[in-house]
């Protein structure tokens, strides 16, 4: 009987295909969930991307920020500037993570120098010299005695639905060389 079945399985389908009878109430019920989960999913892709937009945006703006800055750069400031990075990426205070390093260049021996590095966050640490050895490629050219701004940003994505997909860390980088001072200068009060 089941053999049977099985064997005619394959008649019911091309019968059940070529039915012309019946409700289109039938055919919305398959393919609802279908739809469904294709809407919700791209929805979901689309948020990240979005988020993943405004961190960048928020990068290159305190970048910008910070290049036009004449005057010294506080702790204050820094905070303010991660206060900012929250505001311009919608998000919580512990999910995301700014960094800001100024570099500078020594043409006579080939080397870059991190002048200071500040974070405010748990992503990163602030940056020495050492970790520039590794990162010298992805530097822009810059002359003898230049300083460039490094803005360093993370931030956590937290999927709306669980399905199925892993949380990540959004991360972007901006440089910025100053422009109306010819450095930027650290004051630690």
């Amino acid at each position: 009987m089941i053999a049977k079945t099985l064997r005619k399985t394959p008649q019911y389908f091309r019968q059940f295909a070529g039915e012309t009878r019946g409700s289109i109430n039938i055919e919305a019920i398959i393919f609802l969930p279908f739809l469904m989960i294709c809407i919700v999913t791209t929805i979901m892709f689309y948020d990240a991307y979005r988020t993943d937009s405004l961190g960048d945006k928020a990068t290159f703006t305190i970048g910008d920020m910070l290049s036009r800055e004449t005057d010294y750069v506080t702790p204050g400031y820094v905070d303010s500037a991660k206060s900012l990075l929250n505001v311009l990426t919608e998000s919580e205070t512990g999910h995301n993570t700014l960094r800001v390093t100024v570099v500078s260049y020594d043409a006579n021996n080939d080397s870059y120098e991190v002048e200071w590095s500040q974070e405010r966050g748990s992503h990163a640490v602030p940056m020495v010299t050492a970790d520039l050895a590794t990162a010298a490629s992805t530097l822009p050219v810059m002359v003898n005695g230049e300083q460039l701004i490094v803005v360093d940003t993370y931030l956590d994505y937290v999927w709306p639905l669980n399905l199925g997909f892993d949380n990540f860390t959004m991360e972007a980088r901006a440089f910025t060389r100053p422009r109306f001072a010819p450095q930027l200068v650290w004051l630690d009060s």
